[in-house]
């Protein structure tokens, strides 16, 4: 019994290292820092000028976001997008080395690396090629049960073929954590370039549109399935702003 216990639990260990090595997938890097009280200018310039220095390079590239809703507004999030388990062979001490002496002394509380994988069947009207950052984005956290997670990821799945179908405005990506937190934290970002928007206009709803796609019923079932599927207070959004000035390629 115990053998077989430890060939099960090699195996599952193996397949999260695994998930995290598969040169198949898409891996995004996310920071975050608070800087010190009155000193949010300062760690700008210096921001900036580290990403002038060192993340000019569509390799190396990274954007910026500003939190403005919610307790943490004036936190600014950084965004390493399309990575592949190669990028992070590279040795890049040396542009640590110059954060840590020039733009660190203005943080007052920063979140360490945060890796996480893009979930495709999650995602819409979103190109890695092409994709460019948008000018707002709505982040929602999910902290999901352990033991939900496929109620949780249908619906978001199903959610975006109604995306799909009814052409939805916009783009939305859907990440799930793999290194840095819990493997049952997900993240579903919403960019838009305005707040007002034009909504397509369509002779059924949602519902109708769900249910017609995946089944009577489909709509109740999968939205209760969903909900049931959080842990209490599993749901957090804020808004986000980019910043032009901090991010590669939109520096002035």
């Amino acid at each position: 019994m115990k053998k077989q216990l430890l060939i099960i639990l090699t195996f599952c260990l193996s397949t999260v290292v695994f998930g995290q090595r598969n040169s198949k997938q898409e891996y995004w890097n996310t920071w975050r820092f608070t800087p010190k009280t009155d000193m949010a200018q300062k760690f700008e310039s210096a921001v900036a000028l580290k990403t002038k220095t060192f993340n000019s390079s569509p390799e190396l590239g990274i954007f910026t976001y500003k939190v403005i809703t919610g307790p943490n507004s004036g936190t600014y999030e950084r965004v390493e997008a399309n990575k592949k388990p190669a990028d992070y062979d590279m040795d890049r001490s040396v542009e640590g080395a110059y954060w840590d002496k020039n733009v660190a002394k203005y943080i007052a509380d920063e979140q360490g690396q945060k890796r996480w994988q893009r979930l495709k069947n999650g995602s819409y009207n979103f190109d890695p090629a092409t994709g460019t950052p948008s000018q707002y984005i709505t982040r929602t956290v999910y902290d999901v049960k352990a033991d939900k997670i496929m109620h949780f990821r249908r619906f978001m799945s199903r959610i975006t073929e109604i995306l799909t179908l009814r052409e939805m405005e916009g783009n939305v990506l859907l990440f799930r954590l793999v290194s840095g937190g819990s493997r049952n934290q997900f993240i579903r970002v919403v960019g838009f370039s305005t707040y007002e928007r034009m909504m397509k206009s369509s002779e059924t709803t949602w519902e109708e549109d769900y249910n017609k796609l995946f089944g009577w019923g489909s709509w109740s079932e999968d939205i209760a399935n969903f909900d049931a599927s959080l842990e209490m207070y599993g749901e957090k959004v804020e808004t986000l702003q980019l910043m032009p000035a901090l991010s590669s390629g939109m520096m002035n």
